[in-house]
């Protein structure tokens, strides 16, 4: 009992960083995935004519993340934004904001769609060394074909 009571705290840290770990590795992933979908949508041909900021192209990417308790907005500085304005405005922890190139223009351009999170570890400990969010930057960009 004696060797479990000096080794349990940091069994118990190990565990709950495995979880934090689990946790950052699917979120990432889901706003990857989302990021994709996004600029999926933003190339096809019936949304040549669409404007930032654009309720279609955020749907599509809302409805790739599915709930889950991931909170992602329009970036505040659409419509009219040439770069994210994740620098002079983070987004909340757990949520997150989302860019859509405001270059529209016909011809084959490239467009994205850019996704920051603020992630949010839950043990405290972790927390204190990395900070109380650690945002996440995940991006797609294609060609448009219209």
């Amino acid at each position: 009992m004696v060797e479990f009571s000096l080794l349990a705290g940091a069994l118990f840290l190990l565990i709950m960083g495995i979880f934090d770990l689990g946790r950052a590795v699917a979120v990432y992933i889901s706003i990857a995935e989302a990021a994709h979908e996004g600029a999926r949508q933003l190339v096809l041909r019936s949304n040549e004519n669409s404007t930032p900021p654009d309720t279609l192209i955020v749907n599509a990417t809302l409805a790739k993340i599915g709930g889950g308790g991931i909170i992602l907005i329009e970036d505040p500085c659409l419509p009219g934004c040439s770069a994210p304005a994740q620098a002079s405005t983070n987004p909340p922890a757990n949520s997150g904001y989302i860019w859509i190139t405001p270059n529209r223009a016909p011809g084959n351009h490239e467009v994205t769609v850019q996704i920051t999170y603020a992630f949010s570890p839950m043990t405290a400990l972790i927390s204190e060394l990395t900070g109380t969010t650690i945002t996440m930057t995940a991006s797609s960009s294609m060609r448009a074909e219209y």
